[in-house]
């Protein structure tokens, strides 16, 4: 069973995570941080073995609340993508299909220490929230798909690339021609979506002001359409050319010609000996996707923490910008012969 997340939830919350970040960022601590490492999916077409990772690159800032909590910004850009033709299983190298895709992310999360970074060099933590992604599938054309592109009349070029949501391969783009045509406007897919995020690392202070880390994070989404692939059964070839046939007869050849690649595209299904199988009229009785699970995607990256505040001096509140007077209180919080830059203890005044 799909589920959709709320649209409301993530706009309103992002929005006034913004706002209070607008209003707490001159008296809290900002650190920036870069990572990078690699990216997976987990969807239809990786249902059998495990794709490459591709790159994943994010960066972002934090505020601290308190001690332990911080609210994180981040930006991503991750790459995902799965080739049957990879697959140990022979059914799914038959099926042929094959997708990458980028994704652009925009992220407001919550941090979370689970040990005190005062007493501990490696602290682990948990981060999770909301995120704005772009996302946009697509297919590579192989040698293969020659005889489905001769078939619906169009030329093809191998090594060729074509966005899968503009085409439809699932009958996105079927109308109404007829009493008993069917459409499938339940498969219309949006490349802008939410998803949540959850994630957990592990932090190791190199200096007062610069820290590493490595973190996993997972990300659930309310689409199954990440890989283009979704329902359990492919329409018959029949479908497709009442569906072209009517986008002629009104002179629509734009469509036209997405219906087409749409048909050739949406089964490329071969033969045990790797021979492209021409599209039946009917039905074919073949699984194309598991519509009874949304896609997901998730990284794995290295963290550089950097607390600027603490490099450049820190704000005091009262209109000015010291220096390391006011350095690491988080670090070193109490004031003493052996730590100048500690806070005065119970609230009183340093004595020098």
């Amino acid at each position: 069973m799909k589920f959709n997340f709320p649209q409301y939830i993530p706009v309103y919350g992002l929005t006034a995570i913004f706002i209070f970040l607008s209003s707490a960022s001159i008296s809290q601590n900002l650190n920036l941080n870069f990572a990078l490492g690699g990216s997976n999916y987990q969807g239809d077409l990786s249902n059998s073995y495990t794709s490459a990772l591709k790159p994943a690159i994010s960066g972002g800032f934090t505020i601290n609340l308190l001690d332990n909590i911080r609210l994180r910004t981040n930006l991503s850009f991750l790459q995902i993508g799965a080739n049957d033709g990879n697959s140990p299983k022979q059914l799914v190298k038959e099926r042929n299909l094959n997708f990458k895709t980028d994704i652009f992310e925009a992220a407001e999360l919550l941090e979370v220490d689970l040990l005190n970074s005062e007493d501990n060099s490696f602290v682990p933590y948990l981060f999770g929230g909301a995120s704005y992604y772009r996302f946009d599938p697509t297919t590579t054309l192989k040698e293969s798909d020659r005889i489905n592109f001769n078939n619906v009349g169009l030329p093809m070029q191998v090594g060729e690339k074509i966005h899968l949501h503009d085409i439809g391969t699932e009958g996105q783009l079927f109308r109404p021609i007829g009493i008993n045509t069917k459409t499938y406007t339940n498969r219309v897919y949006d490349l802008t979506q939410t998803n949540w995020q959850l994630g957990a690392g592990i932090r190791m202070q190199l200096s007062e002001a610069v820290s590493i880390a490595y973190e996993f994070s997972f990300r659930k989404l309310g689409t199954d359409f990440l890989d283009d692939a979704s329902e359990g059964n492919y329409i018959g070839g029949n479908e497709w050319k009442a569906q072209i046939n009517d986008a002629l007869a009104s002179n629509d050849l734009s469509r036209a010609k997405l219906l087409r690649q749409g048909e050739a595209l949406s089964w490329r299904k071969l033969d045990k000996s790797g021979n492209p199988i021409v599209l039946p009229s009917g039905n074919p009785n073949y699984p194309r996707g598991n519509p009874n699970f949304n896609d997901a995607y998730f990284s794995n990256q290295i963290r550089i923490n950097i607390t600027i505040f603490d490099l450049f001096g820190s704000y005091n509140g009262s209109g000015r910008w010291g220096g390391r007077e006011f350095y690491n209180s988080k670090r070193k919080k109490l004031f003493s012969p052996n730590n100048p830059f500690g806070t005065g203890q119970l609230r009183c005044p340093r004595i020098y």
